[in-house]
Parts: structure tokens; sequence; C-alpha cells
């Protein structure tokens, strides 16, 4: 029973047949009313993973001797990807537990191989903490650039979501998330912008697209006797940015 090496994915269901036999490798009847226990252990330090009920179908031709094994995406999303040991007990009318064995020499535990192939692992978003001041003779404001981010765009199609996470402490001003097609970035365009009159929080901006580079510019508001916009006893912080393309 259960010789072979289990290959389960991490963060989806998971259906697994186990194939109960008896010593000459032929395919033995089960009862539905028969309880058998899947258990799952960390190899190093033999710690309980998880329990789990199988469901003994009903007998056929095909599905004689078989017990489903069924492992949701709860039950797998925050292990570790590596190998663990696993076995099957039933239990007895007197309410104990006998092993169901793994192969013909007696042996109790079998491999279970927990791989994450089917999801994508998601990247760290770039933070941004640091704020480059920068005079506008024009609107007669600094503006405050975040320096140019990379936007993945080898990995972006057109309707590709970015998301950008403003935290801000009694900010007042306007936040303006620009993009440039260029590898080599001198000019940007606006994709989208939110203005704020002493929000306190994260708030976020959304946009979809391919870029190479985008960056956040934002200008502070200028208070009503402030020589310039920098009195953040005014126009409050923009503390961080989180992004992720």
């Amino acid at each position: 029973m259960y010789q072979r090496d289990l290959k389960v994915q991490k963060g989806i269901k998971n259906q697994i047949r186990v194939q109960f036999k008896n010593s000459d490798q032929k395919r033995i009847s089960i009862s539905t009313a028969s309880t058998f226990v899947f258990s799952m252990f960390d190899i190093i330090d033999q710690r309980l993973i998880l329990e789990k009920q199988l469901e003994i179908l009903s007998e056929t031709t095909s599905t004689k001797g078989i017990g489903l094994l069924t492992l949701s995406e709860s039950d797998t999303i925050d292990l570790d990807r590596t190998s663990y040991q696993y076995s099957v007990k039933k239990l007895d009318t007197d309410g104990t537990y006998t092993p169901a064995y793994s192969n013909t020499y007696y042996g109790m535990a079998g491999t279970l191989h927990l791989s994450n192939d089917v999801n994508p692992v998601l990247k760290d978003s770039v933070t941004v903490t640091t704020f480059n001041p920068t005079y506008n003779p024009d609107i007669q404001l600094y503006e405050f650039f975040s320096g140019n981010l990379y936007a993945n765009p080898e990995f972006n199609g057109n309707s590709a979501l970015h998301t950008v996470a403003i935290y801000t402490t009694a900010f007042k001003g306007s936040v303006y998330i620009e993009g440039t097609l260029e590898n080599s970035p001198v000019n940007f365009g606006v994709i989208t912008s939110k203005d704020y009159t002493g929000y306190s929080g994260v708030s976020y901006l959304n946009f979809t697209g391919v870029y190479s580079y985008i960056r956040i510019r934002h200008i502070p508001t200028k208070g009503p006797i402030d020589a310039d916009n920098r009195n953040t006893a005014y126009s409050g912080t923009l503390d961080k940015i989180l992004y992720r393309s």
C-alpha cells in the first residue's frame, strides 16, 4: 500500500487515491464504514503537521480497496516546500489504531513531496521612504520625487495591474503616478493622480499597462502664510510608498 512517493502542490486542492492491497499485492475490499486516517509529519523532528480522514469509495470493479485523500488549499498554503513523511492508520473496533503498511517489508512511512509549481510566487513590494525635493519655478512650488522604479515590462501585458500603496500623515497635497517606456528615462507622463486634504492612513492607486519605469511625484500644499510648501506642520507628510507590478 502507498509504495510510491506522493507529489502534492501547495495552495490548491489535491485529491489522492490510496490503494489498499494484501501481502500478495492484490486489491482488498474495504467497508465504507471503516475509518482510515492520513497523518503527515515533519521529517526532522516527527512533528505532526496535519491529519485527515480518508473517504472510502463505494466499491466497484475500478474502486475496490481505494480511499480518497483530499487536501484543501488551507491545508498546505502555509507549509514549506520540502519533503514530509506520512502514514495511514486504521481505527479498530476497540478505539485503538493499527498501521497500514507502506510496503511488503512492513514499512509504515511514505514520503510526500510538497511543491509550488502551479501558483506564481509574489515578489516583495518596492519600498520608498526618501523623496528628493526639486523646485519648480513654473508653479513656484517644490515637487518631491521618488526616483525611477523598475516596472518589470518583460512580465506585464497591456492589462497588467500595478498597485501603489501611499502612507500619509495629515497630508495635504497631490500625488502623481508617472510612467515611461524609455529604457534610460528622461520623459515621464502622468498615469493617474490623487488629491489629499489632510488624510492619515493608507490609500491605494491602481493602474494597468506596460511601462519601463514609474516614479511617484507629490506636491504638498502651501500654507497661507508659508514661504514655500515645505512646512510639514501645515501640509503633513507623505511617509512611505509601496509599489508592486
